[in-house]
């Protein structure tokens, strides 16, 4: 009766060792966002750029598609989504956590809102 527990024990053991072997290699790959390089970093702000271009533009063209400016924007973010995500994936690309991609361009999009806001509202 206790071979079965030993058993159980030695197959628990050797899964929470494996588990914590894969995130330990898993973390290993991930650099840290403090070792990005001139250039990764040039790269960032150039896509970072190219997105809120996109934004201001979209929006702006389309300032008169609708009465709220809130739709207008939302639109321009929506519409401009597919250059946020090349940025997520840029970032990833360079082996950085996937929380750092996300969370970065989390804060692109929302810097974005809440600047064309105010630019629709003087231009409406």
């Amino acid at each position: 009766m206790q071979t079965p527990v030993l058993v159980l024990f030695l197959i628990l053991g050797v899964l929470s060792a494996t588990s914590v072997a894969a995130d330990d290699s898993i973390a290993a790959l991930e650099r840290s966002p403090g070792d990005m390089s001139v250039e990764e970093r040039v790269q960032m702000i150039q896509a970072t750029n190219t997105y809120n271009d996109c934004v201001y533009k979209q929006a702006t063209d389309n300032i008169n598609s609708d009465a709220d400016i809130r739709r207008i924007a939302d639109n321009a973010l929506r519409s401009c989504q597919p250059r946020l995500e090349s940025l997520q994936r840029l970032i990833g690309s360079w082996k950085f956590p996937e929380y750092f991609a996300k969370g970065y361009a989390h804060t692109v999009r929302d810097r974005a809102a809440r600047n064309i806001l105010p630019e629709l509202a003087t231009r409406k």
